[in-house]
C-alpha cells in the first residue's frame, strides 16, 4: 500500500513538474500564439509574462486589449505591443514587450542605456534587469521601460510610467517563464560544387567515346 502511494506521490510530482515547463503565456496572447511564433526569427525565443497587470484609473481588461506583432529584419527584432484601439487621432499604445539577440549590436547599446540608470532589480536566479524611468529622461517620456539579458537573448518591457511595479512584476514574470520557440525553419545553407575531379576517376573520353565522335 505504501509503495502506490509512493508511486502516486512521484507521478503527481512529475505531472505538477510538466505543467511548470509548459507554462502558457497571459490569456490575451493565446489567440495569436501561431502569429507569434511564425515571427520569432529561426535562431531566437521569446518570453512573455504569465499575466498581463494593469493599474490606475479606467479598469482597463487586460483580455479586451488589441495585440500586434511587429517582427523587424534589419535588425532582427520581435515587439509585441498591447493597444486599447485599432486607430485613433490619439495614442492608445498601453505597452509592449521586445526580444532580440544579444548579438545586436542596437540592442548591447540600449541595455547600456538601461545599466547606466544604476536601478538594477533581480528578475530570476542569475538574471538582473534594469530600470529605465521615462519621466526621469531628457526629454521625459510617458513611457518607462525594464531591459535585461538572459539566455542570448535581450528583452525590455515597456509600459507607461504609472505602471512601474507592474512593469517589474511583468519582467519578472517574463524572466520565469519558459521560452516560446520559432516555427520558422532555419536557411539551408547549400554547399558549393567542387571544382576538383573525383579521385580515380579519369576526366579524358574514353575510347569508345572518341570512335563515336
Amino acid at each position: 500500500m505504501n509503495r502506490c502511494w509512493l508511486a502516486l506521490a512521484i507521478v503527481l510530482g512529475t505531472v505538477g513538474h510538466a505543467i511548470e515547463v509548459v507554462a502558457r503565456p497571459a490569456e490575451v496572447f493565446l489567440p495569436h500564439l501561431e502569429q507569434i511564433r511564425l515571427s520569432i526569427p529561426p535562431d531566437d525565443v521569446l518570453r512573455l509574462p504569465s499575466e498581463i497587470l494593469l493599474g490606475g484609473p479606467g479598469g482597463l481588461n487586460p483580455n479586451e486589449l488589441i495585440v500586434k506583432v511587429f517582427p523587424s529584419s534589419a535588425p532582427a527584432r520581435l515587439t509585441i505591443s498591447l493597444f486599447t484601439c485599432e486607430s485613433s487621432p490619439f495614442p492608445c499604445l498601453v505597452g509592449s514587450f521586445t526580444a532580440e539577440s544579444a548579438g545586436s549590436a542596437n540592442a548591447q547599446r540600449e541595455l547600456a542605456r538601461h545599466q547606466a540608470m544604476d536601478t538594477p532589480i533581480t528578475l530570476a536566479q542569475g538574471v538582473r534587469g534594469y530600470l529605465q524611468e521615462g519621466p526621469s529622461l531628457n526629454p521625459p517620456s510617458d513611457f518607462s521601460s525594464v531591459m535585461w539579458e538572459q539566455e542570448g537573448m535581450i528583452y525590455s518591457v515597456s509600459f507607461l510610467a504609472s505602471e512601474r511595479q507592474n512593469i517589474l512584476f511583468m519582467a519578472r514574470s517574463m524572466a520565469i517563464q519558459p521560452p516560446i520557440f520559432s516555427m520558422q525553419v532555419p536557411p539551408v545553407r547549400s554547399t558549393p560544387p567542387s571544382t576538383e575531379p573525383s579521385m580515380g576517376v579519369s576526366t579524358e573520353p574514353s575510347a569508345g567515346d572518341r570512335l563515336t565522335r
